[in-house]
């Protein structure tokens, strides 16, 4: 079964190229409470990783489908310090209370609805059903609202860590497969996915026009076309002045730090891609698994009915009745692999997937800062330099020209022009570098998600396995013990 799941590229504002359930109840009993968190991973080594600039953008594979979590009283290192790739080694919640505790509560689930008709008059398209269950809001949006809210948001907060959205139509062998059941459902999942992402976070979920998305009941292509004037997209830059304590609270090696995870991003997201999709296909196989139970389930009562039609020795009887036992068997191990495997897609895959999208916004926020973090400071300073030198030649002539006065404060406010735009741009240039490291450790934090999905894992395993293991125990103690 085929998957679209892909790492894509940034969203970048027009005239740039442009790259780019989870239910708790668990089917067989309640899950056990969260037990302490596990020990620190092994850093990733940083050998023969190639360098950021040769990491394109693209498919990653097409098939089936803030650092180490601590605990309150726990050293919250973010990365051990002995590996080859080196760690931060320091606590980045340290002496910083208002961050709250290093593991996040679960995400609050923006779930989507594929709506089963097209809409449209002329050119059809899907609709989705955007709800809300914590706020009790449901509103209906289109694909391309999807992409003008991705789009507005890019160039509001291009310095943010921001979701990819999913692609429109999978291309594959000169057809497009927009209508294909599964890449619908991939799409929607992935949808759900950068959704949940925006509204979790810290800056752009509380952003006005993200909120209207979610909420107005409106037609949000009406909605486009009626207000597009007065949606301001000016860069967050514009309005955001840092405060002095911000501007302190980067640490003196941060340069050293964010090229360290810029150089290691390629291969995280490649690593939790091929992660996601191990996982994927697990679920999926287990899946099929249940399909082939169900399909023993049928075969073996049609044998027994079939032997029932006509004449055959009445100790064939007992042998029947095994076989229906063992039949009832298959079919509810059936239920529970197809119970499994569909709990599985809807909960642990796609929250690795959200796990892996952390690394995979982290890599198009670098790219962003690449492709729009420049500015025209040497030019200017240059510019500054010589018509300095001009007037201070032009107030050392004597005697002085009759246009001096003119020239004098022509040159005097060029300077001032030149100066102002040098800070303006100085000012841009900080609030970068200092919202690029706030969106690390906003990353770095989000990764303590994972040990909810790995717990909920491991205590869903043992649920199915037991109850696999009681399922088959009861038909052998139906059975009687094995001949010896």
């Amino acid at each position: 079964m085929s998957s679209f799941d892909q790492s894509r590229g940034f969203h970048a504002p027009s005239g740039l190229a442009r790259h780019d359930s989870y239910s708790s109840a668990d089917p067989w009993g309640s899950l056990p409470p969260a037990s302490a968190a596990p020990p620190p991973p092994a850093p990733l080594a940083d050998d023969h990783l190639p360098p950021f600039s040769t990491f394109t953008a693209g498919t990653s594979i097409i098939t089936n489908d803030y650092g180490v979590v601590t605990q309150a009283g726990s050293s919250g290192r973010a990365g051990a310090s002995g590996g080859t790739g080196g760690g931060f080694g320091d606590n980045l919640l340290e002496g910083q209370s208002p961050d709250g505790p290093w593991q996040l509560p679960r995400q609050q689930k923006v779930e989507l609805v594929l709506q089963g008709d097209l809409d449209g008059w002329m050119v059809k398209h899907h609709v989705y059903q955007v709800v809300q269950p914590e706020k009790g809001t449901s509103v209906t949006r289109r694909y391309s609202d999807f992409v003008w809210l991705l789009d507005c948001l890019a160039r509001r907060y291009p310095f943010r860590s921001l979701p990819s959205l999913p692609p429109k139509r999978l291309h594959l062998s000169g057809h497009y497969l927009a209508t294909d059941d599964l890449f619908l459902e991939r799409r929607r999942r992935g949808l759900e996915r950068a959704l949940t992402t925006l509204v979790a976070h810290p800056t752009v979920g509380h952003d006005a026009l993200l909120s209207h998305f979610l909420s107005a009941p409106d037609d949000l292509a009406v909605y486009r076309k009626s207000s597009a004037a007065n949606v301001s997209l000016d860069e967050e830059s514009v309005q955001r002045v840092l405060t002095p304590r911000e501007e302190g609270s980067l640490p003196a090696d941060v340069d050293a730090r964010l090229a360290s995870l810029r150089q290691r991003l390629p291969a995280l997201v490649d690593s939790w891609t091929r992660i996601t999709t191990v996982a994927d296909r697990l679920a999926h196989r287990r899946l099929n698994q249940g399909k082939e139970y169900e399909a023993l389930h049928d075969a073996l009562e049609r044998a027994v009915e079939v032997e029932g039609r006509g004449w055959r020795p009445k100790e064939v009887e007992q042998t029947e009745r095994e076989v229906r036992a063992t039949s009832g068997v298959a079919a509810d191990v059936a239920e529970t692999e197809g119970a499994s495997a569909r709990r599985s897609l809807e909960t642990v895959v796609e929250e690795l997937k959200q796990h892996r999208e952390i690394y995979t916004g982290l890599r198009d926020l670098f790219a962003r800062q690449a492709a729009l973090g420049g500015d025209n400071v040497d030019k200017l300073q240059k510019r500054v330099e010589t018509n300095l030198a001009k007037l201070n030649l032009l107030r050392s002539l004597n005697p002085r020209p009759p246009s001096f006065d003119a020239d004098a404060d022509k040159l005097s406010s060029v300077l001032a022009a030149d100066q102002r735009s040098i800070d303006a741009a100085l000012g841009r240039r900080r609030f970068i570098r200092w919202c690029v490291w706030e969106e690390v450790r906003w990353a770095w934090r989000s990764t303590s998600l994972l040990n909810l999905t790995l717990r909920d894992y491991a205590a869903h395993e043992t649920s199915y396995a037991r109850r696999l293991a009681d399922q088959w125990s009861s038909l052998a103690e139906a059975l009687g013990p094995p001949a010896a």
